[in-house]
């Protein structure tokens, strides 16, 4: 007797609960009717089961292609569904539910017969929490009593009553704790929300960078979380040591403002695919005869303000979806704002003909390294603050009190040295100055506190600086940008970590721009080297930064023009066609050389003993079959000896020798004595 449903009051708990789930998601999306037809599904399909109507051997067999099938429809539907902006599209929630009880459907009309129970099970419970998203009003306690119904449903059979109330305390637990951690979130969201914005703001710019500079700003790339975040990669295993990104002209208040005038505007020169290049003058960035140019691909991870940063002596510049870029006197450059939040950049190098000696063919304009009046602005706020510095670090006549005798005091280079030689016997590198405050007056300005306390980090040196050398007229400039790249082993390029940034100065000594330092070395502490997974990580993002740059930037269509370009020209030439021919004739040749060797083989492995021997057991065959014996398809000389020898003795035989006849006997003993010899020579060498 075959297997039929065994129906008790856990199977009709069953059904209530598909079709609680079914009429619950359709109307949790207005889909009602829809939802009433899945559940009148499951109410026939279950009177048919219980009523011991269809055994499980009589029920359609579960296929596979009706439940793969139905995700095309759906696809289709959700393709010509409207899309949403600012928010989740309820459809991403109701076809993943419908789905599930499609298969739910399919599972149950073919359970024993190839559907399971326990898929059953798990797309019901499934399709009944994607009805509770945005559950009207009203109807949460419908979802409620459908777990009930399924627990009721799938549990095992025997289970202690007392189960199931452990069962229900844990899940009033569950959500008692789910409504309190949402309710605690709902008072506390403004302050965390806050804190987000705070963090986002940490996270997703670079701090110091701003068109307008404030000291101090640069602490929250050493201080928060993310100070070892990489924000520049520069394709260049062997990168200067400084990478410039901005340059500011005057100082009031603890702000440092960039320079109102530039000294060129930048155009493009030529494209690089979908890349313009801007020369700082004409020609620059071609390598001729006379010098070797390189060109370094910079990745910039976080917003850069539009900055282009790069090293000192860059002759030229490629950025993607720019017009113009401005030049200012120095190397500062900026115009990369269209590029987008996050951008790359190309700059050019010269290589030196040796460590000291560059061409000058190479060299920038005069006219871009001539420093402006900026470069000496003082404010008179600060004279007495810095003619204090002047004469404590003894760079000045005592009794020199214009700027034109200050300037006369000593070399510009042995002020420089003084400085430095001050700041390392006096000063400490902190990363915080004690006594800092809201700026309200004199006495809490950053400057004067920071020489007062001798401690602090690069932006008060630099600034101190800059002021001190403009007050004793020697043209300076407060920088920004980084500096000591990151370069592993391994590694096709250098890394700039936040914790890289850096503020310098820019002073035109002798005639030339050079970079001075003032900032004490870092402590131990504060250069805590990178982990090896954090490198490992790095490297693997890093490469796959520079395939997806090659992908989508460009590169790839001038390496594919280039391969065509090199194939029409090989398809035009003579060369081609005689190498072809070449090969064409080589092939041939060895085809009949290997059909030459082949034949060859098959000659020399078959002796013309054997030869013979086969000829001859052919003609035996022939004259056998004449009488009615034939040697079957696979069977041995030896084995039809044997059937032969039994033949002959039965037409011995007295009782069978008057009904053969002589002929076919001789026939018979001629062909065994052929045979015999056949099977005993045939072998021997």
């Amino acid at each position: 007797m075959m297997a039929s449903e065994k129906v008790d009051i856990r199977y009709a708990f069953k059904v209530l609960f598909l079709c609680l789930a079914s009429v619950n998601l359709g109307h949790t999306f207005d889909f009602l009717w829809l939802g009433l037809l899945f559940a009148i599904y499951f109410a026939v399909v279950g009177v048919l089961n219980a009523t011991r109507r269809r055994e499980f051997a009589k029920r359609p067999r579960y296929n596979k292609i009706l439940a793969y099938g139905a995700i095309v429809p759906l696809a289709l539907f959700w393709v010509m569904t409207p899309s949403v902006e600012n928010g989740v599209s309820p459809y991403l929630i109701f076809l993943p539910g419908i789905y599930l009880l499609y298969l739910a459907a399919l599972q149950e009309r073919s359970r024993g017969n190839g559907g399971f129970e326990v898929f059953v099970a798990f797309d019901g419970v499934g399709a009944l929490l994607f009805g509770m998203y945005m559950v009207p009003h009203g109807w949460g306690f419908v979802g409620f009593v459908g777990f009930l119904l399924a627990l009721c449903a799938y549990s095992r059979r025997g289970t202690a009553p007392y189960k199931y109330g452990l069962f229900l305390l844990v899940i009033a637990a569950l959500g008692a704790i789910s409504y309190g951690g949402w309710q605690y979130w709902k008072t506390q969201r403004y302050r965390y929300g806050a804190q987000m914005a705070e963090n986002y703001y940490q996270r997703e710019r670079m701090m110091g960078f701003d068109p307008v500079a404030a000291l101090g700003s640069f602490g929250s790339n050493y201080n928060s979380r993310y100070n070892s975040q990489v924000v520049l990669r520069v394709w260049d295993k062997q990168p200067s040591r400084y990478f410039k990104a901005a340059s500011y002209e005057k100082y009031v208040a603890g702000i440092w403002k960039l320079p109102t005038k530039f000294a060129k505007r930048l155009y493009p020169a030529y494209y690089q695919v979908d890349y313009a290049v801007f020369e700082t003058a004409d020609s620059l960035t071609k390598a001729d005869s006379l010098r070797d140019v390189e060109q370094i691909w910079v990745q910039s991870t976080l917003n850069n303000f539009g900055f282009v940063f790069a090293p000192y002596g860059a002759v030229g510049f490629a950025a993607k979806d720019v017009d113009s870029l401005t030049y200012y006197a120095g190397g500062m450059v900026q115009g990369l704002d269209g590029n987008g939040k996050r951008s790359d950049w190309h700059y050019f190098k010269c290589k030196p003909v040796s460590a000291e000696i560059v061409p000058e063919a190479c060299s920038l304009p005069d006219s871009l390294m001539a420093p402006s009046e900026g470069d000496l602005l003082v404010g008179e706020r600060y004279l007495p603050l810095i003619d204090t510095v002047i004469a404590a670090m003894g760079l000045r006549d005592s009794a020199a009190v214009d700027s034109a005798a200050l300037a006369k005091s000593m070399p510009d280079a042995l002020v420089l040295q003084k400085m430095l030689a001050y700041y390392l016997a006096n000063f400490t590198y902190s990363l915080s100055v004690p006594g800092i405050t809201r700026w309200n007056g004199a006495k809490n300005e950053p400057l004067a506190v920071f020489w007062r306390e001798k401690q602090g980090f690069c932006e008060y040196y630099a600034t101190l600086s800059t002021l001190v050398l403009r007050r004793l007229g020697i043209p300076s400039r407060y920088v920004t940008g980084f500096a000591n790249p990151e370069v592993v082993e391994g590694l096709p390029y250098s890394i700039f970590r936040r914790k890289h940034s850096h503020a310098w100065v820019e002073a035109f000594v002798d005639n030339r721009w050079v970079i001075f330092d003032p900032t004490p070395p870092i402590l131990p502490q504060f250069a805590d080297a990178p982990s090896w997974w954090s490198v490992k990580w790095e490297g693997v993002r890093g490469r796959l930064a520079r395939v997806m740059h090659a992908l989508k930037e460009g590169e790839w269509r001038r390496v594919v023009d280039s391969w065509q370009n090199q194939s029409t020209a090989l398809l035009e030439s003579p060369i081609l066609y005689a190498v072809l021919v070449v090969l064409v004739a080589a092939f041939v040749g060895r085809k009949l050389y290997i059909l030459y060797r082949q034949s060859e083989k098959k000659r020399s492995f078959v002796s013309p003993r054997a030869v013979l021997w086969v000829k001859r057991l052919d003609r035996c065959e022939k004259e056998l079959a004449k009488v009615g014996f034939r040697r079957e398809t696979g069977e041995t000389v030896g084995c039809f000896l044997r059937q032969l020898d039994a033949e002959i003795a039965k037409l011995d035989a007295p009782q069978d020798s008057s009904k053969s006849t002589p002929n076919r006997r001789k026939i018979i003993r001629k062909a065994l004595e052929f045979l015999r010899d056949y099977e005993m020579q045939r072998w021997r060498v």
